[in-house]
């Protein structure tokens, strides 16, 4: 069953890179949450943890958003090569 323009292949990117996001700002306020407990930086090293956790998100999406624009580039091009 097709749900949209996106294939069952693509709702699973999708869902992939969701997790992968939540799971980095998680491991990251789990991280600066620890700092706080351990140096006593309270709220400082939860604050670091989730820039850090944030930004370590946003770079696995711009990386696989990039991927997925090379992949889709090279097939159109194998399209228009004149090959069946």
């Amino acid at each position: 069953m097709r749900i949209g323009p996106f294939t069952p292949k693509d709702h699973v990117v999708i869902t992939t890179l969701g997790l992968e996001f939540a799971l980095a700002v998680a491991a990251g306020t789990a991280g600066g949450y620890w700092a706080d407990r351990h140096w006593h930086w309270t709220p400082w090293g939860t604050v670091a943890g989730v820039v850090l956790g944030f930004a370590f998100g946003m770079y696995i999406l711009i990386r696989q958003a990039g991927e997925m624009a090379r992949a889709d580039q090279a097939k159109k091009e194998e399209k228009t090569d004149g090959s069946i």
